[in-house]
């Protein structure tokens, strides 16, 4: 899932490259927000500690993370010269929706790790976990009231309100495609027998729509969040919107990609994943008469997500300097990511023998 992961792509540093911050450092007013920033997500809980939902989420919270988006959002603010107090307004309540996210695709995706601490789910248990999700999902609304306008209050919570449906509505079908192999669902039994070109994969427009409902939305909302405090035009905000959505795209390209296991045949079977997975979706159409249909799906899927990042390379040239220089650290990462798996191609796919068993796409380069 989309949110699961991002920040491993782009864990920067907001010291580099910030021109336009105010002095005594470049990157004294970032460090010092990002506090306030960590105080209002912890304050906006607003339950007793001895809740088990208050407790979870405290927990997962001081697991850590790179803290991605706060940043862009102060970032942002200071780009487009929010006042402070909305800077931390977005910036906390774009984490705790973020974090949310992350809580309840741990549950879905039943991942048992979450930053190197058990997952929220694995620590306590679905219900708890479910809870949790919940209760960050609110206080990044209560959070988004602290901003210093009215106004500005009330734009945040518009917004907030938005991405969160675009993302629960984006997640909610790949969710519902997977009952060919999810235990859980009444007709696994009945799908799990049913192959790659008997299923109804979806068309490129769905395909499309779905992944870009469940992922560009928290990446724009930091961006657009912070912004819409200050000088932010119409045009610049369609902008940021855009490169959302180029990111978004490559990103979940690229972390679909992470899940392949090149060293087992069977698990590069398209039909050993979700029809809105990467994989099946840029699997060859005719695969039977391709000596290394395989092949072609990596070169299919890594072209398509190149694509993608030079969408947002061409739309960072439009931001302000203090922003594209964070923008260009997240897309450098994303890009390293994605020449790993171009890498792979060479030395696994076009092999006449291959890794290890069990061996993820990343893995294989080690090799």
């Amino acid at each position: 899932m989309v949110t699961a992961t991002l920040n491993q792509t782009a864990n920067f540093k907001a010291d580099g490259g910030i021109e336009t911050m105010k002095t005594p450092s470049d990157a004294s007013d970032v460090d010092r927000e990002l506090e306030l920033v960590n105080a209002l997500m912890r304050k906006s809980l607003n339950a007793a500690d001895h809740w088990p939902a208050q407790d979870a989420s405290l927990y997962h919270l001081e697991t850590g993370g790179s803290q991605l988006r706060a940043r862009l959002a102060l970032l942002s603010g200071m780009a487009f010269k929010s006042s402070s107090a909305h800077r931390i307004a977005s910036a906390a309540a774009s984490e705790l929706m973020h974090n949310a996210s992350l809580v309840h695709d741990d549950l879905c995706d039943r991942d048992s790790e979450r930053r190197g601490q058990p997952s929220v789910w694995k620590r306590d248990n679905s219900g708890v976990a479910l809870c949790t999700g919940d209760l960050l999902l609110t206080a990044a609304f209560r959070a988004a009231l602290n901003s210093d306008q009215p106004e500005y209050s009330l734009a945040l919570v518009q917004l907030l309100t938005e991405r969160s449906g675009q993302v629960i509505a984006g997640q909610s079908i790949e969710l519902a495609s997977r009952g060919f192999n999810d235990p859980d669902s009444q007709h696994a039994s009945h799908s799990q027998h049913t192959n790659h070109s008997q299923r109804l994969a979806p068309s490129v427009a769905e395909y499309l729509q779905a992944t870009l409902a469940k992922t560009a939305p928290l990446i724009a909302l930091p961006l657009e969040a912070a912004a819409i405090g200050g000088n932010i035009n119409e045009q610049q905000s369609a902008q940021l919107h855009r490169f959302a959505k180029a990111v978004g795209l490559a990103y979940q390209i690229i972390d679909d990609l992470d899940d392949l296991d090149v060293g087992c045949a069977q698990r590069l079977q398209p039909d050993q994943y979700h029809c809105y997975h990467a994989w099946p979706r840029h699997w060859p159409v005719r695969s039977q008469r391709l000596e290394n249909p395989a092949s072609q799906a990596m070169r299919r899927a890594t072209r398509h997500a190149s694509a993608a990042l030079a969408r947002g390379d061409a739309l960072i040239q439009l931001f302000p300097n203090a922003l594209a220089v964070a923008l260009k650290d997240v897309l450098a990462k994303l890009r390293h990511r994605l020449e790993e798996h171009q890498l792979t191609i060479a030395t696994y796919f076009e092999q006449p023998s291959g890794p290890k068993q069990g061996t993820s796409a990343t893995q294989a380069l080690a090799l």
